[in-house]
C-alpha cells in the first residue's frame, strides 16, 4: 500500500539516509524514537511537504514522489492540530475541499457527515480558540479525513491530551483503523500505541 524506498533528506545538521518502509492496507504502524530522530521529517516527506533529496514514495502502486501535497491521497494530522484561528470549525473542515474546487453543496454535506461521525456537529459555528484540546483534535481529524485519504499520518496526536481524552482518542483511532485506513503514528511514548499498532519501527539518533 505504502512503499517508501531509500528516502534521503538533509536539513541543518540532520540527515536521513536511505529510510525504507513497506505498509499494507489497514496497517497501523507506530514510528517510535526520541526527539531529533527524524520522525516528523519522515511524515512530511511522505506527505510531500518536503522535497526528497533521493528516494521514492509509492501509494497503491502509484509513484507520488514529485506529486504536490494537495494531490496525494494522504492526510496529515499535526501535533498542534494547526487549525486556522480566523476560521470557524465549519470553515476549517471545509477548507481542503474548497481548495480542491468541490461544489458547495457537496462540501456542506461532507462537512456535516464527518462532524456528526466525530461528535462535533454542535461546534460547527465556534472558533478554534473556544474549543478544548479534545475538541480541537476532532476538528483537525475531521479536516484531515474529508478528503478520504488512503493513508493517515499522525504526528504525536495525543501529546497535548490528558488521560481521559487519550482514552477516547485511542477508541477513535481504533475505529478509523478498523475501517481499513492505513495509519502511520509518530510518537516517543510506546504505551500510547500499545492497543493500536500492529507494526512498530524504532528510530535512533544514528541518522543525525
Amino acid at each position: 500500500m505504502l512503499s517508501c524506498r531509500k528516502l534521503s533528506y538533509t536539513v541543518g545538521d540532520f540527515t536521513l539516509r536511505d529510510f525504507s518502509l513497506e505498509l499494507n492496507r489497514g496497517d497501523y504502524c507506530a514510528l517510535l524514537g526520541p526527539s531529533g530522530s527524524g520522525k516528523t521529517v519522515i511524515l512530511e516527506l511522505i506527505a510531500g511537504l518536503r522535497p526528497l533529496k533521493k528516494g521514492s514514495v509509492f501509494i497503491e502502486g502509484k509513484d507520488y514522489t514529485r506529486t504536490p501535497p494537495q494531490h496525494r491521497p494522504v492526510g496529515l494530522l499535526f501535533q498542534d492540530y494547526a487549525l486556522f484561528p480566523h476560521m470557524s470549525v465549519y470553515e476549517n473542515i471545509a477548507y481542503p475541499l474548497k481548495i480542491r474546487g468541490i461544489d458547495k453543496v457537496e462540501i456542506r454535506e461532507t462537512v456535516h457527515t464527518f462532524a456528526e461521525d466525530l461528535d462535533i456537529s454542535r461546534h460547527l459555528n465556534r472558533m478554534p480558540d473556544t474549543l478544548s484540546g479534545g475538541e480541537k483534535q476532532r476538528v483537525a481529524l475531521a479536516r484531515t479525513l474529508v478528503i478520504h485519504p488512503l493513508l493517515l499520518l499522525l504526528d504525536e496526536p495525543m501529546s497535548a491530551l490528558d488521560a481521559p481524552l487519550r482514552e477516547s482518542s485511542v477508541a477513535l483511532l481504533k475505529n478509523l483503523s478498523a475501517k481499513g485506513i492505513t495509519i502511520l503514528h509518530v510518537t516517543h511514548d510506546p504505551s500510547e500505541v500499545d492497543s493500536l499498532a500492529n507494526r512498530r519501527i524504532h528510530l535512533g539518533n544514528s541518522s543525525k
